[in-house]
């Protein structure tokens, strides 16, 4: 990283006004000897999301387990019981209507070997973390996503819009290596308990110098457009 992860954080907030600090997570092969073990359960792995706002933990696979689908998004080990307890969601998922088995197959997993995963502030991440969270409105999601160029008319493909689960926008942002917008899902919405009026954005670590200077650009051009928008509609509607 050009920048600490303290200086990122400090840029993020000041830059977009976030109300909600930003949080990141990083996947590792052996618990840190430094880095306490969550204590307690949770009912999903989005869950942890939330509890990082607090402070830097490491999670196991077996902190995930009440979270079959969290542990096929993340990739983690899985045992017998967590793959039988996934198949029984999605036929529940299924059986309600929320769901098409046949998606089951194409949620994003990220790869690679790793025993759990650590989860804290941006601001406090030891070593770069593998991706940063922000919760954010549409208007703050609005200057990220121009940012980072995704809405240029001129390139190929734009920026996706992932729905359920929430937790898939984290693969789909480490595995395509560019920023990730999600909607989230219910089961995220409840487990996190986030405003309504917030979605989730994934930043891949490596994605953060290009996105901090280009949000240096692309805030102040917006301000000036709404100078100008604001002058037209009180020039053409008096």
């Amino acid at each position: 990283m050009i920048m600490n992860p303290q200086s990122f954080a400090d840029q993020l907030i000041e830059s977009l006004e976030l109300e909600s600090s930003p949080v990141a997570l990083q996947f590792v092969r052996e618990p840190p000897k430094d880095i306490p073990q969550f204590e307690g359960k949770v009912h999903a792995s989005c869950a942890f999301w939330r509890h990082a706002e607090r402070g830097l933990f490491y999670t196991s696979a077996s902190d995930h387990a009440n979270c079959p689908i969290g542990v096929h998004t993340m990739g983690l080990p899985t045992s017998e019981e967590t793959a039988t307890e996934l198949e029984e969601t999605v036929q529940q998922m299924s059986k309600l209507g929320y769901i098409d088995p046949a998606e089951v197959a194409k949620i994003p997993t990220v790869s690679g070997e790793k025993s759990g995963i650590v989860y804290g502030p941006l601001a406090e991440m030891e070593t770069p973390p593998d991706a940063i969270l922000l919760w954010v409105t549409p208007y703050q999601a609005m200057l990220l996503n121009e940012a980072m160029g995704e809405v240029a008319w001129s390139q190929p493909s734009g920026t996706s819009l992932l729905g359920r689960p929430g937790c898939a926008a984290i693969p789909a942002a480490l595995n395509q290596g560019k920023i990730s917008f999600s909607l989230g899902c219910m089961g995220m919405r409840t487990f996190t308990e986030i405003a309504q009026d917030r979605m989730l954005v994934v930043l891949p670590c490596q994605a953060l110098p290009t996105l901090m200077e280009s949000l240096q650009r692309i805030i102040p051009a917006n301000q000036k457009m709404k100078q100008f928008y604001q002058q037209k509609r009180v020039t053409n509607c008096p």
